[in-house]
């Protein structure tokens, strides 16, 4: 099995196995890891134009030990800190969190710059551990 590598109208990555013509895209990520705060909200990274969310995940080694509440959330720098997930629990427990899909996961002609918002509420947390993942392919 051979594999050639291709760039795509959108300027994405195609991989074409010269045997049966079938063809795959490469999936790309973001990864960061999340600073604790009351509130804090960052730019993590971009999306470039053409791009197509394939999942989000959140990875809770650590739990948050904030008083009250503790959430992370992929947002839209400049637009909603919910733009691309939902608040996801970070107090509760350990493990890797699937993020649902939201209508904003479309592909977008522009690029898209990416914000990830941590919120706590109560004492403030003096432990916890995030890391976010959005991967993403490009048409």
């Amino acid at each position: 099995m051979s594999l050639d590598m291709s760039q795509t109208g959108g300027g994405g990555l195609a991989f074409i196995d010269s045997a049966s013509g079938g063809v795959g895209s490469a999936v790309l990520g973001l990864t960061w890891n999340v600073a604790r705060g009351a509130t804090n909200t960052v730019q993590v990274g971009i999306l470039p134009a053409n791009a197509r969310i394939a999942s989000i995940f959140v990875q809770v080694p650590i739990v948050s030990n904030a008083a009250t509440t503790s959430t992370v959330s992929v947002g839209l720098v400049g637009g909603s800190a919910t733009f691309f997930s939902a608040a996801q629990d970070v107090k509760g427990a350990v493990g890797n969190f699937s993020q649902a899909a939201t209508a904003n996961w479309v592909v977008s002609g522009s690029s898209q710059k990416v914000s990830c918002t941590y919120t706590e509420t109560g004492a403030a947390s003096n432990a916890g551990t995030f890391t976010v993942l959005v991967t993403y392919t490009l048409l």
